[in-house]
């Protein structure tokens, strides 16, 4: 069996502590396994794409590179697909999530630093007040 045909080992687990499913949003471990890596990371379209577990369902994350070279983010939680029209806009916990983590390992994910505290208690400005009503 030649190298190119061996089927490469599942990648790591990575877990996150976001918003939790529940009314209250108490913090609640999410568990980000990587589906799949392209060997062309550079190249336009998918780029990655991680199976997500924890809430009240599963859901996908992916990373897709544009022309541009930008990184378009999708997931299929509930509230990025009814947020969906909103793209640019509005990215939902789970891709905030995963950004801010990729963030933190010195990956440049997003244009805008905004939301890298969306990690409980990481990031830059984490002390800084979230703009949200409690």
């Amino acid at each position: 069996m030649s190298a190119k045909n061996q089927e490469r080992p599942s990648f790591a687990i990575v877990t996150v502590v976001l918003p939790g499913p529940d009314r209250k949003r108490a913090p609640a471990p999410y568990h980000f396994r990587v589906t799949y890596r392209n060997p062309e990371p550079a190249e336009p379209g998918c780029v990655m794409t991680w199976q997500v577990t924890g809430g009240r369902e599963e859901y996908q994350v992916a990373a897709e590179r544009a022309d541009d070279g930008h990184i378009n983010w999708h997931c299929t939680c509930p509230d990025a697909v009814y947020h969906g029209t909103y793209r640019h806009a509005y990215c939902c916990k789970h891709v905030h999530g995963l950004q801010a983590l990729l963030e933190a390992g010195g990956t440049p994910v997003r244009r805008d630093p905004v939301a890298s505290t969306f990690v409980t208690g990481t990031g830059p400005g984490a002390d800084a007040p979230s703009g949200r009503a409690a």
